[in-house]
């Protein structure tokens, strides 16, 4: 269900409710991208959502360049002897308490898997005797994708957001079709989807509600 259909069949109840139909589709999106996002965050917290791949989209051409170990924010990379910082901030991401929701970032010929860090846990593996020989790791800081200790110059990364047309011009290989953001799919979970537009419909309906108390006299016919 793309999100011209799911917005359509919020607005569709709302006018069998009432007559007034100046409900902007735009705001009736945003209702139900929140709520399906916290819903989602709350399943990854669970952690009973990975096995539906319909909620993953896959950036393929994520390009990174040499970042300022000086001027880096995480102190813990200052120390590095290289670091590669994306040269785009990736789509806005869904958090809970594992982290953002990037299953995986890989190099374009799948040599390399790199795996999720903080960087606590960062400078607790420099300081093993073995320090971090064979491992790749990532970070995400401010929606920028990390990778202390190896140079790679383009990344594909697995994650799940809302965002599918950020998505797509965060990436130096993507479709340059013109599409509205109404012909993407609405990224929500199918056993989680009734109840987000449950959710929607009555939070909508709520905002109509108040503006009509807030103005009496207001003509629902017009």
């Amino acid at each position: 269900m793309n999100n011209l259909e799911v917005t359509s069949r919020i607005l569709n109840t709302l006018k069998s409710l009432s007559k007034d139909n100046r409900t902007p589709r735009r705001y009736v999106l945003k209702v139900a991208q929140e709520k399906a996002k916290f819903l989602i965050g709350q399943k990854l917290g669970e952690s009973s959502l990975y096995r539906e791949q319909n909620l993953y989209s896959t950036l393929e051409c994520m390009e990174m360049e040499k970042a300022d170990l000086i001027k880096c924010p995480i102190i813990e990379f200052r120390s590095c002897k290289q670091l590669m910082r994306s040269k785009k901030q990736l789509p806005e991401l869904i958090h809970s308490k594992y982290g953002a929701s990037v299953k995986e970032v890989t190099s374009l010929d799948g040599e390399f898997l790199l795996l999720p860090i903080t960087p606590y846990q960062y400078r607790l593996n420099k300081q093993r005797k073995d320090g971090l020989k064979g491992e790749n790791f990532f970070y995400i800081k401010d929606n920028y994708l990390y990778i202390p200790e190896l140079e790679v110059k383009m990344v594909q990364v697995v994650l799940i957001t809302q965002d599918l047309y950020d998505l797509e011009e965060c990436s130096e290989c993507k479709d340059n079709s013109c599409k509205s953001v109404w012909d993407y799919e609405f990224i929500c979970s199918d056993k989680l989807l009734e109840v987000v537009l449950q959710e929607t419909l009555k939070e909508v309906s709520m905002t109509k509600q108040i503006q009509a108390d807030q103005n009496p006299n207001l003509n629902e016919g017009t």
